[in-house]
């Protein structure tokens, strides 16, 4: 058979717990209010590390509890501080060393009567007189890559004379060249001329 104790408190049992323990809690208040006096609590009382950023009051720390001149550029997110001025130039530093020489570029050119024949020229194998206003040269190198520029002009001098000249064709032959020449009007007619081919 199974006994049952209870406890009964009494009202004065219970106030005088509640006074008990109202007299211990200020007892330690009182001791650490003896211990620790107003403002005794300094940098040398602190461990390094004790005071974090979630320890702190959002707004607690504000620019007139920061001493001037004590934060450094690394405290401030980038970005956050404005840019300063750009400074002057520096000096010119040293040059650089010369770059290899490119190849020296090759002219060929040929002045050709209007008969078709060569006046003089330079690197030219042959002319010839393919028809009316029309001519070939033939060089004596591939000029299948190079430029062109031909124009009408006397063959005993470098003075132009009337008409015009035109260059381009290839005649399917990598080492030639071939010289259509014009009268004013524009036909087809035969003129001593001058070509260059510049590889």
């Amino acid at each position: 058979m199974r006994h049952r104790f209870r406890i009964r408190v009494s009202p004065a049992t219970g106030l005088a717990a509640l006074a008990l323990f109202v007299a211990l809690a200020g007892t330690s208040v009182a001791a650490v209010s003896v211990a620790l006096p107003r403002n005794s609590v300094g940098t040398a009382q602190l461990r390094r590390g004790a005071v974090t950023a979630a320890k702190l009051r959002n707004g607690s720390v504000n620019a007139a509890k920061v001493r001037r001149g004590s934060l450094l550029a690394i405290d401030f997110r980038r970005g956050q501080l404005p840019r300063g001025a750009s400074g002057p130039a520096g000096p010119a530093g040293p040059a650089g060393p010369a770059g290899p020489a490119g190849a020296a570029a090759t002219t060929l050119w040929a002045v050709v009567n209007k008969s078709g024949s060569i006046a003089r020229s330079r690197g030219t194998s042959s002319t010839g007189r393919l028809g009316p206003g029309d001519y070939e040269v033939i060089f004596d190198k591939d000029v299948s890559k190079c430029a062109y520029l031909a124009t009408v002009g006397s063959p005993s001098s470098g003075a132009g004379t009337a008409g015009f000249a035109t260059v381009g064709g290839r005649l399917n032959k990598a080492d030639g060249v071939e010289v259509a020449t014009f009268a004013p009007s524009g036909t087809a007619t035969d003129e001593p001329f001058h070509v260059a081919v510049f590889c």
